[in-house]
């Protein structure tokens, strides 16, 4: 079984060490709205930094919202060679409500893959994001992107509450 971090006898606890050990989180203090357009943009918020050649347990909450037409779809960006095999809980794209979303979609998919999703409800929707992020000899951030699955005026978000964490296993 695989440990992270090794500590071996005679190794010093330091703070570098301690903190690799803690879960990164970030919290999405404000909505984040595109309008007309398809085009994925970065979040401002909702990114992580990975060391190189490190494994993450990622979790992710979206609170998200669109008109009618819009809707909503996200995707992920990361470092040269990274790869985030990720699974997603939420309402599919044909959904037209958040109130009665039986539907769910869990396909495994890769960083370079987008996720579309429905339910059309200004309100808001939740969509909830697992995988597991692996970094290779670049640094760099797990970065959220999100757009509208159809250009219309009325606006799409990613919602203040939004939360990432991700915490390193190897």
């Amino acid at each position: 079984m695989a440990v992270f971090p090794e500590i071996l006898a005679g190794d010093r606890l330091t703070d570098d060490l301690m903190t690799s050990m803690l879960a990164q989180h970030v919290v999405k203090a404000t909505s984040e709205t595109v309008t007309s357009s398809t085009t994925f943009q970065n979040d401002d918020e909702l990114f992580l930094p990975g060391v190189a050649n490190a494994t993450y347990l990622v979790d992710v909450c979206l609170l998200h919202s669109s008109g009618t037409t819009g809707k909503f779809k996200c995707q992920f960006t990361g470092p040269a060679g990274a790869a985030f095999a990720w699974g997603v809980i939420g309402v599919q794209n044909a959904q037209t409500s958040s109130t009665s979303a039986e539907i769910v979609s869990m396909p495994s998919r890769t960083i370079t893959d987008s996720q579309e999703a429905g339910g059309t409800n200004l309100g808001g929707t939740t969509m909830f994001i697992k995988g597991v992020f692996t970094t290779s000899s670049t640094a760099g951030n797990l970065q959220l992107q999100f757009a509208q699955i159809v250009s219309n005026a009325a606006a799409t978000q990613v919602r203040a509450g939004s939360y990432m964490t991700m915490r390193r296993i190897a």
